[in-house]
């Protein structure tokens, strides 16, 4: 894990975009197959802030910064 250069503070989990971009495919095929009676409130919860962290990285990837824009970085 290595702290990105343009981006103090934020620590790079991943090794390369591809592996991003498989994570976030990876991430919408396991909650996809989550069967009905396991669709609590922690689920949802879990599952929001899961892809909250990996469509952050996929616009880093696009070089868009939505927390710059938003006055919090």
């Amino acid at each position: 894990m290595t702290e990105e250069p343009d981006n103090p503070g934020h620590r790079q989990v991943y090794g390369s975009d591809q592996e991003i971009i498989e994570e976030a495919i990876r991430l919408l095929a396991e909650l996809d197959d989550i069967p009905l009676h396991q669709m609590t409130a922690l689920y949802y919860q879990h599952g929001f802030e899961e892809l909250r962290m990996v469509v952050g990285d996929l616009l880093r990837i696009l070089r868009h910064n939505p927390e710059a824009e938003s006055g919090q970085g």
